[in-house]
């Protein structure tokens, strides 16, 4: 798992890390809110979805392949007192507690396993916590499509699944931008990879961190405008974590 980040970094030929200067920090974007799609990858997001529907579009480079990574490196060990993150991500509670003015962790008020939460669910608390918050940046973190969850009938076909969730869990995610004021954007922390063979028994699939395969770590950039809201800095907050309620959702989602 180690070779694609090393020849990657050295030759190139892959997405690159910071200091080669592809990749996105998220939190140095401009937008009101980020609404984040959990594991959705560029190239399927532009075959499934309209792009057309957007002010703007392009392909970013995520800073990860894995949620853990992704998160650590955009958030943990720094200071957004004007940011408040609503998350169905486990990763966001274990590595960024203290990061944000308040992190809502929409996962432990559920017993299904966040993949499963009902999106309609994590809109409910974004327009909630906006309404608590309207000075300052939100972030929206869906699950799906990660392991599909349960928009659109499971099939046989992990790939048809997969495809299918994105456009419906786009809808939900533009209908939420549309009643927020203020830029929207909606990304993904990373992709997802569907192999099998020889690349599958090397642990090239899924999504593993450091692999900096174009599915991997090519993803959405979708602009929403509208009236920009003015952003406030408040107090820093630190959530408790529960590391064995993590733990076991994050075995839930396959990460353990």
């Amino acid at each position: 798992m180690f070779v694609p980040f090393v020849v990657g970094s050295l030759t190139r030929l892959y997405p690159s890390y910071p200091g080669y200067d592809e990749s996105v920090h998220v939190m140095d974007e401009d937008w009101d809110t980020l609404i984040v799609l959990d594991a959705c990858r560029a190239d399927f997001f532009e075959e499934t979805v309209d792009t057309g529907r957007f002010d703007a579009y392009s392909r970013a480079v995520s800073l990860g392949s894995h949620s853990k990574e992704w998160t650590r490196r955009n958030f943990q060990g720094k200071q957004f007192e004007d940011t408040v993150y609503v998350s169905a991500n486990p990763h966001t509670t274990l590595l960024a507690n203290d990061a944000f003015h308040e992190l809502i962790e929409v996962w432990k008020e559920y017993d299904d396993v966040p993949n499963k939460i009902d999106p309609a669910e994590i809109v409910a608390t974004a327009k909630k916590t906006n309404e608590r918050h309207p000075d300052k940046r939100l972030i929206v973190h869906f699950m799906q499509p990660h392991g599909t969850g349960n928009l659109v009938p499971e099939t046989e076909d992990p790939v048809e699944s997969y495809r299918a969730t994105i456009p419906a869990v786009t809808d939900i995610a533009v209908e939420l931008a549309d009643e927020l004021d203020g830029k929207a954007v909606i990304t993904a922390d990373h992709g997802e990879l569907f192999t099998s063979g020889l690349r599958a028994k090397l642990g090239i699939y899924k999504h593993k961190a450091r692999l900096r395969f174009p599915g991997l770590v090519y993803v959405p950039w979708a602009e929403i405008d509208g009236q920009r809201r003015d952003i406030s800095d408040g107090k820093l907050s630190e959530t408790e974590i529960n590391k064995t309620a993590v733990e076991q959702r994050l075995q839930d989602l396959g990460y353990v």
